[in-house]
């Protein structure tokens, strides 16, 4: 693992879940050109073979770039090309730079990174689990943070790859009078009058492997020294509504997906439905409350982040003799399904009709093992109920899903 793991623990045993202070830790990071490779590896894949799924952004100098986003876009990242290194063929000029939201399900090796970083955030079981986590990174080469001194809704955790160090101030308490400040829809109340501000401010140099806590509604403003990298996370608390609206919605039965557009009477009759419908018997909370732990089951099995990208899946069925690993610790697991099981491996599910969810058990105990082992020894942890081909099918959709890889 890349991360000082012992000063990670003592971070999250003092700080999570709530990030309340402005925390500097020097050199969490000891390989941070490992993670920035990784980012690399995440941004040819997502450029190569799914541009129009990447979550980018462009920015120059007080403004979001459009015709700039879609360069970086239609530009795909070249073998062995840094992120920026990418960003100086891309851009006009060293003051743009550029945002990519859920990096992490462009690389499996990033996500199991990060899925470790998330676990310590919630390992003494007290803290509330995440609805998800935002895994970004932010790519830059000289100037200011493109929108001024800004605060964000959620805690940031910064952890700063370089290559050149980055300066950043912090203000704990708010300076800024309302002539100053511009209301902004994204970053709330923003300023561009930097410079007269930051002798009231806390100020860090961040050198390659440092990491940066800055709690929400906390003003702060970056300066980049050089080309450089960060990953950040926004961890997001569970929020009851979202949660059960959606599972209200997955809930309903014929499941048919709603018009982008739907007309209000549609959506009334979608509602009149979920509401009314008792098909096989099965009460309404009961089929909300079984939406929910779904989606609880989707988050856990893949480290509460976005699930992988097809992209980013293996492309092909392993050697029957090949060395395999599990990718994280409880990367599947198994609920009740109607009439079978709902297997849920790094956030997607598999139906399978017959075996009942304890059948399951060997291969639920199987993914907390470091151990190496074969295809033919995956099949062999799967209920002896099933057909020997419904195994191996079951087998190789758990390695064409990412929970299974190479070592």
């Amino acid at each position: 693992m890349s991360i000082d793991t012992q000063t990670w623990k003592a971070f999250a045993a003092d700080h999570a879940p709530d990030f309340a202070r402005t925390v500097f830790l020097p050199g969490l990071v000891a390989d941070p050109g490992h993670l920035a490779r990784l980012i690399d590896d995440g941004l040819r894949t997502a450029t190569r073979q799914a541009p129009g799924d990447l979550r980018l952004r462009a920015f120059r100098p007080g403004a979001f770039d459009y015709r700039l986003t879609k360069r970086f876009v239609d530009t795909p990242v070249a073998d062995e090309e840094s992120a920026v290194d990418w960003l100086a063929r891309t851009a006009d000029s060293d003051e743009e730079c550029l945002a990519v939201n859920d990096i992490s399900s462009w690389n499996l090796d990033l996500a199991t990174e990060v899925a470790r970083l998330v676990a310590e955030l919630i390992a003494d079981g007290t803290h509330e689990l995440p609805s998800g986590t935002d895994v970004y990174t932010f790519v830059a080469h000289s100037g200011w943070t493109p929108f001024g001194i800004h605060k964000d809704s959620e805690p940031s955790l910064i952890f700063h790859l370089g290559p050149s160090p980055k300066e950043v101030w912090v203000w704990h308490d708010n300076p800024f009078d309302a002539s100053a400040i511009t209301p902004n829809p994204s970053f709330g109340r923003i300023t561009f009058d930097v410079e007269e501000h930051l002798a009231s401010a806390e100020r860090h140099l961040l050198q390659p492997g440092d990491f940066l806590c800055i709690p929400q509604d906390t003003y702060h403003v970056f300066r980049n020294l050089g080309p450089s990298t960060f990953l950040g996370l926004t961890v997001y608390p569970v929020r009851a509504r979202p949660l059960i609206t959606e599972a209200l919605w997955r809930a309903a039965h014929p499941a048919e997906p709603l018009a982008a557009y739907p007309a209000a009477d549609q959506v009334t009759d979608r509602a009149r439905r979920i509401l009314t419908d008792d098909t096989a018997g099965t009460s309404l909370a009961d089929r909300v409350a079984h939406e929910i732990a779904l989606g609880q089951l989707r988050l856990r099995t893949n480290g509460y982040l976005s699930r992988p990208h097809q992209a980013a899946l293996p492309r092909t069925a392993p050697h029957p003799h090949a060395s395999l690993r599990w990718a994280r610790p409880g990367v599947v697991t198994a609920a009740p399904h109607h009439g079978g099981t709902t297997l849920v491996a790094r956030g997607r599910t598999l139906i399978v009709p017959g075996p009942d969810p304890t059948d399951f058990t060997d291969l639920e105990k199987a993914t907390a093992s470091d151990s190496p082992f074969t295809l033919d020894e995956l099949t062999a942890v799967l209920p002896k109920g099933l057909a020997p081909e419904r195994r191996e099918e079951i087998a190789l959709s758990l390695c064409g899903v990412g929970a299974v890889v190479a070592p």
